[in-house]
This record gives C-alpha cells, sequence and structure tokens, in this order.
C-alpha cells in the first residue's frame, strides 16, 4: 500500500518525478509511475492503487487543469474518502469542485527539502499521514539490532562441572535480558513486535487545524433593500469540509453600499459593488464581492397592430364587356393605420358568368350585367362593390363614325418619384434577403409594401410568385408555413 498516490498530467512528469523522489528520500511511499505491469489493465492498476493510498496529491497546473483524467482521478479519491492534497505547480485556479481545498505552493519550490514551500508541505503530510514509515521501521532495525547482538558466550566443554558453569552463564545472560526489556518499558518491545499498519495506529495523530475559509453565496447581485444568506465553508488540514455558523466576524469594505449582520445576512443599500470578507479565529476568508444594482424598468412588449376592416375600390364602376380592371384592397388596423393588402386575401363575384376577379385583384368582364365584387381576409369581409358591365356600342351614329371594337385597356402604370423607386428597391432587395433565409412572412410583408407603392411593378409581382412557390413547396414537405 502507497502513502501517496500523485496524480499529474502527462506534460508535467518531469515534476511528478522530481516531487517523488523528494518525498521517497523522506520516508513516505509513493504511488506515481503509470507504467502497466505484463498481463495487467491500465484500469485495474489505477483501481488498485487509488483503493490503497492513504493519501493524494493532485498537481495543478494548465495542462492538468484540463485533463480529465486528473479530474477523474481527484473525484474518485474524494468518493473513496482518502485526504485530497493539491498542489499548484504554475499560476492556475483548480477546476470547479476543488477550489475551496487549500492547496500547496510549489510554482517556486527549488527542489531542496530547506525551501519554505517544501517545508511547509512536509509538516502537512506529517498531520495527515504520521511521521514516515521508512523512518520508524529503521529506528526499530536499530533497537532490534541491540536485542539480538548481545555476546554469546563460547560452549563449554569437558567435565560436569564446565557444563554446570555454562547452566549458569545462560541463567544469569536469560535474567539480564529479561531486566533490560523490562527497563525499555513494554511499549518498546511491543512495538518492534507489532506490524507497521498497527505501529501507525500507535502513533497520536494531532487534531486537523483550520487552513481555510471559503465564502459563498447564491448569487453575486442583489437588488436595493434585497437581502441574501452567505455560506462560510472551514477547511481543515486532513482535507474536510464543514459549515461554520457561529463565532464569525463579519467585514463590508463599503457599508454604504451593502450591510452584512452577524448571521451571514446581505443587505443591499444603494448602487455599487462591495466586498465581504469573513473571519473566524486567526483565519480570514478571501473577499467575496458582491454587486447591487438597480431595478431594470419592466417593459412591456408592444403588440403588432390588429387588422380589423378591409375595404375595397377600384377606378370604375361601370365597364364594358370583356375589359380588365384592378380592384385594390386596404386593410385598417387598430392602431388607425392603413395600408394596400396583397396577401392573405381572397376575392369573390357574385357572378362568374358576368365577372372573373383573379388572386391578384385583377377583374375582367365577361358579359353584360350587374355583379358585386367582395375581398376576404380572415374573418373580415369588405363591404360588396357593384359593378355595371355595359354592353359594347356596335350601331352606327348620326355624323359619326363606327366605334371600333374596344380592346382591354392595359393598365397605365402610375408615375412615380425617384424616392417611390428607392423605396420598392429597397423593399424588394430585403424580400429577397427573406426569401432565401426561409422567412417567407416577413418577405411577403416586404413586398406588400413595395405593391403598394406601384402595384403594376413586374419584379414585385415576379419576387411574390417565387416567394410563394418557394413557401408551397416546403408546406408540402411539411413544414408550417404562412404564404
Amino acid at each position: 500500500m502507497a502513502d501517496i498516490f500523485i496524480s499529474y498530467a502527462n506534460e508535467d512528469k518531469e515534476t511528478a518525478a522530481r516531487l517523488a523522489g523528494f518525498l521517497e528520500s523522506i520516508g513516505w511511499s509513493v504511488w506515481w509511475d503509470r507504467r502497466i505491469p505484463a498481463g495487467r489493465t491500465w484500469r485495474s492498476v489505477l483501481q488498485e492503487a487509488l483503493k490503497d493510498m492513504r493519501c493524494m496529491i493532485a498537481l495543478w497546473s494548465r495542462d492538468s487543469v484540463e485533463s480529465p483524467w486528473v479530474a477523474e482521478e481527484a473525484e474518485e479519491a474524494r468518493k473513496l474518502g482518502k485526504t485530497l492534497v493539491p498542489i499548484l505547480i504554475q499560476r492556475v485556479e483548480p477546476p470547479i469542485g476543488f477550489r475551496t481545498i487549500q492547496a500547496a505552493d510549489l510554482v517556486n519550490w527549488d527542489g531542496s527539502r530547506d525551501d519554505p514551500a517544501a517545508k511547509m508541505l512536509i509538516a502537512d503530510l506529517e498531520s495527515l499521514l504520521g511521521k514516515p514509515a521508512a523512518q520508524t521501521a529503521e529506528r526499530n532495525r536499530i533497537v532490534e539490532t541491540r536485542d539480538v547482538e548481545s555476546p554469546r558466550p563460547p560452549p563449554f566443554q569437558g567435565s560436569k562441572s564446565g557444563w554446570l558453569i555454562a547452566a549458569i552463564a545462560g541463567i544469569a545472560i536469560v535474567s539480564l535480558l529479561a531486566g533490560w526489556q523490562k527497563w525499555m518499558g513494554p511499549n518498546q518491545v511491543n512495538r518492534t513486535q507489532l506490524p507497521p499498519a498497527q505501529v501507525d495506529n500507535l502513533r497520536k495523530v494531532p487534531a486537523p487545524r483550520l487552513i481555510g475559509l471559503a465564502l459563498s453565496g447564491e448569487r453575486s447581485e442583489i437588488k436595493p433593500s434585497e437581502m441574501l444568506k452567505l455560506r462560510l465553508l472551514a477547511n481543515y488540514s486532513d482535507g474536510k469540509q464543514d459549515d461554520v455558523k457561529d463565532k464569525i466576524e463579519w467585514t463590508s469594505s463599503n457599508s454604504n453600499v451593502a450591510t452584512v449582520n452577524e448571521r451571514g445576512e446581505v443587505k443591499g443599500l444603494r448602487v455599487g459593488s462591495v466586498n465581504i470578507t469573513a473571519k473566524s479565529g486567526d483565519v480570514v476568508s478571501s473577499a467575496w464581492t458582491l454587486s447591487v444594482k438597480a431595478a431594470e424598468p419592466v417593459v412591456e412588449p408592444v403588440a403588432a397592430p390588429k387588422l380589423v376592416a378591409v375595404d375595397i375600390s377600384t377606378s370604375r364602376n361601370e365597364l364594358i364587356a370583356n375589359e380588365k380592371i384592378l380592384v385594390r384592397a386596404k386593410g385598417r388596423y387598430s392602431d388607425n393605420s392603413e395600408k394596400f393588402l396583397s396577401t392573405s386575401v381572397d376575392w369573390e363575384t357574385s357572378d362568374r358568368t358576368i365577372a372573373s376577379i383573379s388572386e391578384k385583384g385583377q377583374l375582367e368582364t365577361l358579359r353584360p350585367g350587374r355583379v358585386q365584387v367582395l375581398a376576404r381576409s380572415g374573418h373580415l369581409r369588405s363591404k360588396p362593390l357593384t359593378i355595371v358591365v355595359r354592353e359594347t356600342e356596335m350601331k352606327e351614329q348620326p355624323q359619326a363614325k363606327s366605334p371600333r371594337p374596344l380592346e382591354p385597356r392595359p393598365v397605365t402604370p402610375p408615375l412615380l418619384s425617384e424616392q417611390s423607386r428607392a423605396q420598392i428597391s429597397a423593399f424588394t432587395t430585403r424580400a429577397k434577403i427573406f426569401r432565401e433565409q426561409g422567412n417567407y412572412a416577413a418577405a411577403l410583408a416586404e413586398l406588400d409594401k413595395a405593391k403598394a407603392i406601384d402595384a403594376t411593378n413586374e419584379d414585385v409581382r415576379t419576387e411574390i410568385e417565387q416567394t410563394k412557390r418557394a413557401c408551397n413547396a416546403e408546406k408540402v414537405l411539411g413544414n408550417k408555413l404562412t404564404c
């Protein structure tokens, strides 16, 4: 069984070897060489070493804090109830879960036994493990040598008187040895006969001493007039930890920002930052920083305006057969705003034999008559718009030429300013970006803005058709989208 198990990263093998040699020279047995004996697995060798060790030294460096092996070995030692002795060989912060244990500092160790850091480490290990077993065994070996190397008289030969003298001399020697052992004391005799494990139990182990305090809280930020309970954890030389609840001196670096009472309750007073420390006996904890921040105002989310009504209109209400005209739908919203609708509108006519209307709102007359047109958006419905379709005039009028059949009048695009054309271009560009991202609702919203400026713009119409086709294609694949 090894006294000490050294856990380290492969990059720190040279440092681990130097420390192992140093501890073995003092008299402790050390397990650190990770070579695998023939016929054994690495996992079995590691588990056996962890189980049989008396304490673990964890060497913390920039490489070991990132090593999962070192963290796993240290965690396994803690689960087994073994004492953990962390040692810093570089200026790093140990991993989470091992920061509250006070670490020995060997960053600047020169390798000698006279180094102050090395002396402190030896003292801590002796308080945990007792004097090195090798030193005790050496002292016992000297005592045993004294016992067995007493001068033996040469054998007697000859007459009966010689044998009598030899017997008397032997009785005298035995009596002298018994008296010497009685004078040395029973404890000394028994110790030379006990195994090393029982000799260790006879040593007087000093009581564990307080080596550090760790201060913590559930949060590091509070608001003025808010209170927070702090926790003080004591770390002892035997690796154990315990809560400290009594005889604590609490200190706040700025009592105008926050105060702390004798129960460890911090109360925020005004905005700022403050350091809290705790003292138990002669040991003072490291500073714990608390921030007092003003309460942030609650910002109510702004609800999007809701569509409340739909109105439709056209430039003329009287048409002739085979004529086309655009009917436009305008939405009115809960914030009193209005805008033309180009999507989510369903068109209807009361008689499709008189006039039909496309999904874009283009009305085409078919024969003379009277027809009503309306638009729906969700659960909202516009008021009906009446369109009168008259028959084309074919008879000759006096002093007038026979009129030619009227062709459908093309929709004349409105005259747009440079600013309006720039706005249409900006809306169309953003719509393309949204379409490529798969955000079809946002793309169609931008195109609605462009269409409200110029409903006859071919670029806008083309982009609307492409966006709807892409959206419908994804809906076929099972995606829930609004096109």
